[in-house]
C-alpha cells in the first residue's frame, strides 16, 4: 500500500498535522514521558509523522516507517529508517533499546501470528528490564468504527495484546483499558492546558472518551 498516498488522504492539511503535533507535544509532556528517561535509548517501530519521537526527551530516538515521508518531518537527533520494524535486529545490531514504543500499529498487521512475532522482536531487540509501550484502538470499545480505515486488519482488545506479549515473554505492568480517543478527528481537547485536563481526571475522562488502551510491558530476564 502506498502509505505517503494514503497518509496524505487521511491527514489532508498541515492543520490537522499541526493539531497532531499540539496533542503529542502534551501527551508526552503530561504523560508518555514518565515511562523514559532522558538517558534511555528509545525505539519507535511505527514514527508515522514522527509526533511521538519528535516531543519525547531521550538520548537517543529510533523510528521505523516505511512511510517515506517521516523522514522529512524529523527532528534534529532523530533517526528514522525506511524499513520494516521485522528488521529491527539488523539495524541496532548489538544495540539495545530500553524503551519500545508502538502506537497504533498493531492493527495493520496482517494476522495474530504477525502481532505475536511483533512482541518477540521487541523482546529480542530491547536491554534488560526495559519496556515496550502500546498504545492500541481496542476493538472492544470501538465497536464497527475499528474498520473505518481501509489499512487495518487485525483486530485486538487489551486482553488480547496481553496474550500476545506474555506469549513472547513478557510481564504486564500497567493496562489501561479507556485511555484516549478513537482518532485524532475525536472530541479530544486540542489545547496543552485541555489535554492536561484530561489525563489529571483520568480515569474518569477515560470512561467517557476512550477507545484506546495503553498497555506497558517489561522484560524481565537478561
Amino acid at each position: 500500500m502506498e502509505l505517503d498516498k494514503l497518509y496524505s488522504i487521511r491527514f489532508d492539511t498541515d492543520k490537522t498535522l499541526k493539531s497532531k503535533n499540539i496533542v503529542w507535544r502534551a501527551l508526552c509532556r503530561y504523560f508518555f514521558q514518565k515511562f523514559i528517561e532522558k538517558t534511555d535509548i528509545v525505539v519507535d517501530i511505527a514514527a508515522g509523522y514522527c509526533e511521538f519521537l519528535n516531543n519525547i526527551c531521550a538520548k537517543e530516538k529510533i523510528g521505523f516507517d516505511l512511510n517515506s515521508d517521516a523522514k522529512k518531518v524529523a527532528d534534529k537527533g532523530v533517526e528514522i529508517i525506511n524499513d520494516s520494524f521485522f528488521k529491527m535486529g539488523q539495524y541496532l545490531k548489538d544495540k539495545k533499546a530500553d524503551i519500545i514504543f508502538a502506537s497504533n500499529i498493531l492493527e495493520h498487521l496482517d494476522s495474530k501470528e504477525d502481532v505475536i512475532e511483533t512482541m518477540t522482536i521487541a523482546y529480542q531487540n530491547l536491554s534488560k528490564n526495559g519496556k515496550l509501550l502500546i498504545l492500541q484502538p481496542n476493538i472492544k470499545l470501538t465497536g464497527g468504527a475499528y474498520w473505518d480505515f481501509i489499512d487495518h486488519k487485525c483486530p485486538l482488545t487489551e486482553k488480547s495484546v496481553v496474550e500476545a506479549a506474555s506469549l513472547a515473554g513478557f510481564k504486564t505492568s500497567k493496562v489501561i483499558v479507556r485511555f484516549l480517543p478513537y482518532t485524532q478527528k475525536s472530541k479530544i481537547p486540542k489545547a496543552a492546558f485541555l489535554i492536561w485536563l484530561y489525563l489529571k481526571f483520568m480515569p474518569f475522562s477515560g470512561y467517557f472518551m476512550g477507545k484506546q488502551s495503553f498497555l506497558v510491558f517489561e522484560k524481565c530476564n537478561g
